[in-house]
């Protein structure tokens, strides 16, 4: 399903996201006082007017601001969340990656020494079970 694409208020006030409560009214107050001189002359002065007016009326206040945040950032938050996810995800796959690297280490380690030392093994596997293995005699 498509999303509605929701209007740039902070683009409309010529402002950063981060932009607090006094900057706001600043933009504001510049750029109403630009569009009233403007209108005289330009037939679109009001259209910008409404659009300044409805932007400044929502990110002056602030559970207006805390909402509409939330829809224009949904997206960027669910890419954050993808992002994290995915890097959790390829850490989880490096760590299993080097865990069994360090055990087939072991093992051939393990494997390469009992095949060196294999006759001491060997004997002392003998002097150690051979009494206990039936057949055997010392």
């Amino acid at each position: 399903m498509a999303q509605a694409k929701i209007i740039d208020y902070y683009a409309i006030l010529n402002l950063p996201p981060t932009a607090d409560l006094t900057g706001i009214e600043n933009a504001y107050a510049r750029l109403s006082d630009e569009l009233a001189l403007s209108m005289a002359e330009d037939t679109l002065g009001a259209e910008a007017l409404a659009r300044l007016n409805e932007a400044y009326a929502v990110l002056s206040r602030p559970p207006l601001r805390r909402d509409y945040d939330k829809v224009y950032f949904s997206r960027e938050i669910q890419h954050a969340r993808a992002r994290k996810s995915a890097d959790a995800r390829r850490r989880g796959l490096v760590r299993s990656f080097l865990t069994a690297g360090l055990i087939l280490l072991i093992a051939v380690q393990g494997a390469a020494l009992a095949y060196i030392g294999r006759e001491e093994v060997a004997n002392a596997a003998a002097t150690v079970f051979g009494p206990l293995l039936p057949g055997e005699a010392n």
